[in-house]
């Protein structure tokens, strides 16, 4: 299982976000005519990787962006506090059968509002550290 399908299982099955978005949890983009409030995550960035003589570590360390997305700022607010709650230090299998073993989610950056008026919603940016194994 790769890291987006676990990620998007593990927020869509978090009861406290799904109670406020329902499935709107999409990867990297809103689609056309979105309703709110929404969610988007994407990785943006990875630390750096440990190499050994013989071969790889097997630990990676992505940076995610999980953001919130609401015209009113206190609706995107509690969402983006439920998406921390799903997420930060959480550990285990992510994903369901078959999916990725986290040994740890680290949260790097908290709520940064973005409000763009052409369109006139705030997104909630939140920055998280997913060390995970790879198969």
């Amino acid at each position: 299982m790769n890291l987006y399908t676990a990620l998007g299982y593990r927020l869509a099955n978090y009861a406290g976000l799904s109670a406020l978005v329902g499935t709107r949890i999409y990867a990297v983009n809103l689609p056309q005519n979105v309703t709110y409030p929404a969610v988007t995550f994407q990785i943006i960035s990875g630390l750096p990787r440990t190499h050994l003589m013989g071969s790889d570590d097997a630990l990676a360390a992505p940076r995610m962006q999980v953001s919130a997305w609401d015209p009113d700022l206190t609706d995107a607010i509690a969402v983006a506090d439920q998406i921390k709650a799903a997420l930060q230090d959480y550990t285990g299998t992510m994903g369901g059968d078959g999916g990725i073993t986290v040994q740890r989610i680290f949260i790097e950056s908290e709520q940064i509002d973005i409000y763009d008026p052409e369109v006139g919603v705030h997104n909630i940016a939140q920055d998280f550290i997913v060390w995970r194994e790879e198969s």
